[in-house]
């Protein structure tokens, strides 16, 4: 599907030490730069429906991750952990000489951009989670049991290329991964998904994406992380969206400064029209709040390099 939206400036390829990734950028170049991270296993074609809302405020750079969209796989022998896609983040900011960004991450997007701001605070402005709020944990006890699991994962034959004679065939199967989502927000996804193949398509995603994860963080790692921001945090979660709530509470209290939001909808509610509305309307004013903040700050000179 090619990109015809007035806001959208440009696609380029940036290969960094940590991997590959493809840019999109949306919006004026002088505006406050927000960079959106997309969910597992789905690309930058997720955040179209909040681009076209945002890019008039903003300057977005949309990401498809390593071995997603249009991304090349990461080399033999790398591996999709977490912690690889904080250190890919930081040199992307390096890359594109940004020494400060508001970070926009939905799913895998959001741990991603949680645990980069915990490590990295002075570099994050603001911090916007769509249905994520940090990874998957394990108990220590556990983790030989998980590193043994994923390892023998690994050494498992893939199984054959599967190859879709029609587009709509592709829709299809990925649909019953994802039953709540309406054609037109995921056929977006799908194509970016996909590369031509004999025989029609088949998808261009690394299949190693969904080996297990060899170690995972603890939770008492995860509250370290969490700690660590000192951004203001807009959660937005959705009412049939994947938190559980045992686990929103804890994490919540391990922010200093967290604000909670609820859109209707499911876990890929920003993509639907029907919650892409209130969800841009929420992430704008959160943002546009932030700066407000900065810039009343005595001690602060962030509003310098803020549009007004």
């Amino acid at each position: 599907m090619a990109v015809k939206q007035a806001h959208f400036n440009f696609e380029t390829t940036v290969t960094l030490p940590s991997g590959q990734v493809v840019l999109q950028d949306w919006g004026s170049e002088t505006a406050p730069v927000v960079i959106c991270l997309h969910g597992w296993l789905d690309n930058l074609a997720s955040f179209y429906p909040l681009a076209e809302e945002l890019a008039q405020d903003f300057h977005l750079l949309l990401v498809d991750l390593p071995g997603h969209g249009r991304a090349e796989p990461l080399p033999v022998g790398g591996h999709y952990y977490i912690w690889q896609n904080i250190e890919l983040l930081q040199q992307l900011l390096v890359q594109q000489n940004i020494t400060q960004a508001h970070l926009l991450g939905h799913s895998m997007g959001g741990v991603i951009a949680s645990l980069f701001a915990g490590t990295f605070s002075d570099q994050v402005s603001s911090l916007l989670l769509l249905d994520s709020l940090g990874p998957m944990v394990d108990n220590a006890k556990d983790a030989p049991k998980q590193l043994a699991k994923a390892i023998l994962d690994e050494q498992r034959p893939n199984s054959p290329l599967r190859i879709f004679p029609t587009l709509d065939e592709a829709l299809a199967a990925r649909k019953k991964s994802s039953p709540g989502m309406s054609d037109k927000a995921l056929l977006p996804i799908v194509e970016r998904n996909l590369k031509a193949v004999i025989g029609g398509y088949s998808w261009s995603t690394d299949i190693r994406l969904r080996q297990a994860s060899k170690i995972r963080l603890t939770e008492a790692q995860v509250e370290g992380f969490f700690r660590g921001i000192m951004a203001p945090v807009q959660l937005i979660l959705a009412d049939q969206g994947i938190i559980p709530k045992p686990w929103l509470e804890k994490r919540k209290t391990y922010l200093a400064n967290v604000k909670q939001a609820t859109v209707k909808g499911h876990h890929h509610f920003h993509a639907e029209l029907e919650g892409v509305q209130q969800s841009a309307l929420l992430i704008r004013d959160f943002i546009l709040s932030v700066i407000a903040d900065s810039c009343s700050s005595p001690s602060s000179n962030a509003c310098a390099s803020e549009p007004n």
